[in-house]
């Protein structure tokens, strides 16, 4: 029987990252559903970390964006930060090998669990990098997003179809589970920077022989990313953002100061 834990969206918090890994002790392996840098002060450990358990990894936007120097296409409250704290922070703390370990994972995996055929994805099958798929949206969107381009482009009576299986999502920051026709959709939300309200790092358990989900949270010392945050001399208005976004899991209202506001 394999167990996974299934986690995502890390974001250079490594608190939050050993906080899980050493929780949660049955764990036979580590999926991780991408963005595993900016915003966060340790990027260059966190890949570390996640290498060496062999974790199995697809590449977020947050990653490619740094991996090939391209923008990164996120919401826009908080397209600015993420553009300032890429090219200010992430940039100058990663070396060579972790960028070409980011630009080398891929896009998209597949498992198999129970009698399910699982996607493994950063965002939604539509497009692995950039669409949302959020826990609130309606069946007839949740199941376009299941689907790739291709199949999208199919006959009209296909593509209203949703189709079978497991996939394994994040990139939204909001943890959830769902069943949508048949289809079912896991998130384990962000360990790193959650946005729903919860600063506790979320996590996903996956029995591989049954195909049952488990979710959880875990406390972590939160202070201590703000500390190393203040240690890389953060100015304003990015630290007393990021301060609200860790210690609060949300994103604070934008302000007349925001440089790419």
């Amino acid at each position: 029987m394999t167990r996974y834990l299934v986690i995502s969206d890390v974001h250079g918090n490594l608190p939050a990252l050993k906080a899980v890994l050493e929780a949660v002790r049955r764990w036979d392996d580590v999926i991780v559903l991408g963005d595993l840098v900016d915003y966060g002060p340790n990027p260059g450990e966190v890949i570390d970390e996640l290498r060496s358990i062999g974790a199995k990894i697809v590449r977020g936007n947050h990653d490619h964006a740094v991996a090939y120097g391209v923008d990164c296409r996120c919401g826009s409250d908080t397209h600015w930060l993420s553009v300032w704290f890429r090219e200010n922070v992430t940039m100058k703390l990663l070396g060579g090998n972790d960028l070409r370990f980011l630009a080398d994972l891929p896009l998209k995996l597949a498992l198999n669990v129970g009698s399910m055929r699982a996607t493994l994805v950063h965002a939604a099958p539509s497009n692995p990098l950039y669409d949302y798929l959020y826990p609130w949206l309606d069946e007839e969107s949740i199941c376009s997003m299941l689907k790739s381009r291709n199949l999208r482009m199919r006959r009209l009576e296909e593509s209203a179809r949703c189709p079978k299986g497991l996939y394994l999502v994040g990139h939204t920051h909001y943890q959830f589970v769902r069943i949508v026709k048949g289809a079912l959709i896991g998130n384990p939300g962000s360990v790193g920077q959650p946005r729903d309200g919860d600063p506790r790092a979320p996590y996903m358990i996956l029995d591989a022989e049954s195909g049952r989900i488990e979710l959880g949270r875990i406390k972590y010392e939160v202070e201590s990313v703000i500390r190393s945050l203040e240690v890389l001399r953060i100015p304003e208005p990015y630290l007393s953002t990021l301060k609200v976004m860790f210690k609060e899991a949300r994103i604070p209202e934008p302000t007349n100061i925001m440089p790419y506001g």
